[in-house]
């Protein structure tokens, strides 16, 4: 299948992420503007356990949703950082915790239809505290460490959920079969 081409593309805004509008062309000549978020960089999102086994989850102030949400520590990378080293600093500046078994679970685009970010995610053993949070300023987490089970009966009675967790305890499982 051929893909469309791009006759242009300006960036219309910069902030923590850019917005970027491109003119494209279908292979029938019709063209159309198409808008997406440009982050450039990618992301991980950790499945982390301590050393019992239990999760290690943020309940994260999140402005756009106006809510608190449950979710898995992770963020942004850095520059040509690699996964899993990004994935240990993530951990341990949003919740403390270290953890020297970290592995990929496996990555994918979760938002391919407006947002260039591909998220790896990982799943991280055996993790420790130790430190205390070091936190972005725009950053409001609670730590809060659960069984499996909890979580399932959180997603199950509507909590607020980050999906971003859901797809990377999804990946957790897949690696457990």
């Amino acid at each position: 299948m051929k893909k469309p081409s791009l006759c242009s593309s300006e960036i219309v805004y910069r902030g923590f992420f850019d917005i970027r509008k491109d003119r494209i062309m279908r292979a029938d000549g019709e063209s159309f503007d198409y808008t997406c978020m440009v982050l450039a960089v990618d992301a991980v999102a950790v499945v982390a356990q301590t050393t019992d086994g239990l999760f290690i989850m943020n309940r994260e102030y999140r402005q756009a949703a106006g809510e608190w949400v449950l979710g898995c520590p992770g963020g942004r990378l850095e520059k040509d950082e690699d996964p899993i080293k990004g994935g240990q600093r993530e951990l341990f500046e949003e919740t403390g915790y270290w953890s020297d078994e970290i592995s990929i679970l496996g990555c994918c685009y979760p938002l391919p239809s407006l947002l260039d970010q591909k998220i790896y995610f990982l799943h991280a053993k055996n993790a420790a505290l130790k430190s205390k949070q070091h936190l972005d300023p725009f950053e409001f987490i609670d730590i809060e460490l659960k069984t499996q089970n909890q979580i399932e009966k959180e997603i199950r009675e509507g909590t607020n959920i980050d999906s971003i967790m859901c797809a990377a305890l999804w990946y957790k499982s897949l690696a457990s079969c």
